[in-house]
């Protein structure tokens, strides 16, 4: 555990650094499957006792997985709160977990690709991410993961229904294909709702950075499936393809009309945020994510230089409080976060 901290601050999940399938617009793309052990009850109606000997037991399963054996297996009561919210913010870690972390842990692969929570919302939480907008390849990641794990632990299965799980949304297949999306052009043109709303009528969630009630910052946008019963895992991530796929279209054609209406406001609202994180010496997380989202958008339009692979997700993840902490070494004040955040920022956009 103190070695997968020792250089945290500089290792990066690898969909943070990889170009992927309209990496313009979609951060990454993530897939999740929760299972259960049929002899416990799910984590909400376990008592301690009962949670502590399934966590045990499962880290202990879940470490011998090939996927996950050169990986590290991470004990959420014995890390630091910073910590778990710095794993938050790399998105290997839900907020459940975090605030919550008794008897809970996460395993995660060298790359920081794939991960399982424990203890969770069900007793075992897989997640594979790709980078861009990928979900095929996700669910591909995600199903050898889950492969892996049938040799080692017996999940609750009905014929009738399906992967017995904790939430009714969840019962049948288990799986939860997400997007992370940057969509700019539909918030400036005011588009945003009209596509939320029918994105929500086809019975996909949408949430912030985080997920679970997550406040959206940076326009940055998590649209996951919402019913996973009925209809196999092909299908689900099919259809996620296809519908969110179109926001994909929608964006860019939200994007060209912006710049069409108004090119100098947008020319000259994606310089100055380029000048704030060149040049300020305090700086606030939104108005961070803000900047960067306009810097995004205007690399996205061509109208600024595309950074190093992966700069802007890299950025994105450090700016925010854990990882200034952690990268300091001790717990900032606000005045010091803004002036760590910026210091941050100024010494990428400098090179």
């Amino acid at each position: 555990m103190n070695d997968f901290f020792a250089d945290f601050a500089d290792r990066d999940p690898a969909w943070l650094d990889e170009a992927g399938p309209a990496s313009d617009i979609v951060l990454s793309t993530q897939a999740g499957l929760a299972r259960n052990l049929p002899e416990f009850p799910f984590p909400h109606h376990a008592s301690a006792v009962e949670l502590a000997t399934i966590s045990s037991d499962l880290v202990r399963r879940v470490g011998r997985l090939p996927a996950l054996a050169d990986g590290w297996d991470l004990d959420f009561p014995g890390l630091e709160p910073v910590q778990r919210r710095a794993l938050q913010e790399k998105l290997l870690a839900s907020f459940r977990l975090v605030s919550r972390p008794e008897n809970r842990g996460l395993v995660v692969s060298r790359d920081l690709a794939r991960a399982i929570m424990i203890n969770e919302e069900d007793h075992l939480r897989l997640h594979a991410f790709r980078p861009g907008f990928d979900p095929l390849g996700a669910l591909s990641a995600a199903m050898d993961l889950d492969a892996e794990l049938d040799h080692e632990v017996e999940s609750a299965f009905s014929p009738e229904w399906g992967y017995l799980t904790a939430s009714p949304t969840n019962l049948g297949t288990g799986l939860h294909v997400s997007a992370l999306m940057h969509l700019p052009g539909l918030v400036l043109v005011g588009e945003i709702e009209k596509v939320l709303n029918a994105l929500r009528q086809l019975q996909f969630a949408v949430q912030g950075l985080f997920g679970e009630a997550s406040a959206v910052r940076g326009a940055l946008f998590q649209i996951s499936n919402l019913i996973t019963l009925g209809r196999d895992e092909q299908e689900i991530a099919t259809d996620f393809q296809l519908h969110v796929g179109k926001i994909i279209t929608y964006e860019r054609s939200a994007r060209d009309q912006l710049y069409g209406r108004d090119h100098l406001g947008i020319e000259d609202m994606i310089h100055r945020s380029l000048a704030v994180v060149s040049n300020a010496r305090i700086i606030t997380a939104q108005e961070a994510f803000d900047c960067l989202s306009n810097i995004r958008l205007g690399v996205g339009l061509g109208l600024l230089p595309p950074p190093a692979p992966g700069g802007l997700n890299h950025l994105t993840v450090h700016q925010q409080t854990a990882h200034l902490e952690l990268a300091a070494g001790r717990q900032l004040s606000g005045r010091d976060k803004g002036a760590a955040r910026a210091a941050l920022l100024r010494e990428f956009f400098a090179a």
